[in-house]
């Protein structure tokens, strides 16, 4: 019995191994949004913030 004509082997080629690691890394890895949270500056009302954040921490009222 003799193979079909659409039967053919399939070549493996190192390019598609590489890129499905690289997706499956990419997948495991955070969020490209949350990363940009998270290197977000900070604004210039946080420093007040925390120091009155502190200052109620400590009992000092007004």
């Amino acid at each position: 019995m003799s193979r079909h004509i659409i039967d053919q082997t399939r070549q493996s080629d190192a390019t598609d191994c590489a890129a499905q690691y690289a997706r499956i890394a990419r997948a495991a890895g955070p969020n490209k949004a949350s990363l940009q949270l998270q290197r977000r500056p900070v604004g210039p009302a946080s420093g007040r913030r925390l120091m009155e954040f502190l200052r109620i921490a400590r009992g000092r009222r007004a």
